[in-house]
């Protein structure tokens, strides 16, 4: 049996020979992140759109980081739309609670590159705005590691009162689908629309004060990134893997 460690090395050789030059393409982008305004503009109406001012990546190195094909893929007007959507888990779905991410492609050089994406107002009522825009400024800072990659993000100075209530995120989310055990958390679990493998899920657990009144922490799962944001401690870690399964 191959040591960990090895078979880490054979995935990456394997990437790097039928993926060309991905690795390449994902640093270039982590460093326009250290020059946030230059290549990167943000829009907050109705949701969270971030554009890119010099798009890099394609679109089969998105399919290839997400580690999932997008629930529906179209074209419209020249360009290439892939949107992937979470639905609650064993609850009919009519879309009020959908949590679908946008993503955006233009052709330049014969290639579909990402030139624009967008988060729906479900998700950044939840998130906010502020702790969304927070962390990818923070994107700069993280290493280089593409195993068990984990970003610390201050979130210390971030305005609490704009985090939601108890009864806005019931219904922004609607019922709970899931018993987390405590009666100060709310859970939710969430699969992929249009793809029938177990682990492509979502999933938000949200804990509130023993009052039941203010939001302490956030954990929030969308494929492969995982985001842990404690409220009382001023602290986020947003932990990507590209080749370790997640635990739900």
């Amino acid at each position: 049996m191959l040591c960990p460690r090895r078979t880490v090395i054979i995935l990456i050789t394997i990437t790097l020979l039928f993926n060309g030059c991905i690795l390449e393409r994902i640093f270039r982008v982590k460093k326009q992140f250290c020059a946030f305004e230059k290549y990167f503009k943000i829009e907050i109406s109705d949701g969270f759109r971030v554009l890119l001012q010099e798009p890099v990546l394609l679109d089969e190195d998105v399919t290839w980081i997400t580690g999932a094909e997008p629930s529906e893929s179209k074209f419209i007007g020249g360009e290439l739309v892939m949107k992937y959507v979470a639905v609650k888990r064993g609850t009919p779905s009519n879309g009020q609670f959908d949590l679908p991410v946008e993503l955006r492609f233009g052709r330049i050089d014969d290639d579909f590159r990402l030139k624009e994406g967008y988060l729906s107002k479900n998700l950044t009522d939840i998130l906010t705005h502020e702790l969304l825009t927070q962390i990818m400024r923070s994107v700069c800072k993280s290493d280089k590691s593409l195993i068990d990659q984990r970003l610390t993000i201050d979130i210390s100075a971030l305005n609490r009162s704009l985090l939601p209530s108890r009864s806005e995120i019931l219904s922004t989310l609607g019922p709970p689908n899931q018993n987390p055990g405590n009666v100060h958390k709310l859970a939710y679990v969430y699969q992929l629309k249009n793809n029938d493998t177990v682990d492509k899920v979502a999933a938000i657990e949200i804990q509130f004060d023993r009052f039941g009144e203010r939001i302490i922490r956030i954990k929030f799962k969308y494929l492969r990134y995982n985001l842990n944001a404690d409220f009382d401690k001023g602290e986020a870690i947003l932990k990507v893997d590209i080749f370790v399964d997640w635990e739900v």
